[in-house]
């Protein structure tokens, strides 16, 4: 009778030593770049904040109001209905290249 064969187990095998090393070689930078992700943004890196509360004057009712803006996005436009008249709000976000909040202009929408 002869002895069973042995099979080698996958995971010793060198190639898959290479690829396991490489694998575990990739930075995060190439990791987002591979899988189309955005960049994640780290609490503890000492970057700007994620967001910020501000307080505008309504243009339709003249109240103000407060709310809070997403900084993660850098500088834009959007629209926000007033909490007080529901009146459609443009809203235009200046932020600078550290993602701090430079500027808030709130106008009529229609």
């Amino acid at each position: 009778m002869s002895a069973p064969k042995s099979t080698p187990d996958p995971l010793d095998v060198p190639p898959m030593e290479s690829l396991r090393e490489r694998i575990g070689a990739i930075d995060e930078h190439t990791v987002d770049l591979l899988y189309g992700l955005e960049p994640v943004f780290e609490p503890d890196s000492g970057d700007a904040a994620l967001g910020a509360y501000v307080e505008y004057q309504c243009p339709y009712c003249c109240e103000i109001i407060g709310t809070s803006v997403d900084l993660t996005d850098g500088s834009r436009s959007y629209i926000e209905d007033c909490q007080v008249c529901c009146q459609p709000i443009a809203l235009s976000l200046q932020v600078d290249a550290r993602g701090d909040l430079q500027g808030l202009e709130a106008e009529r929408a229609d």
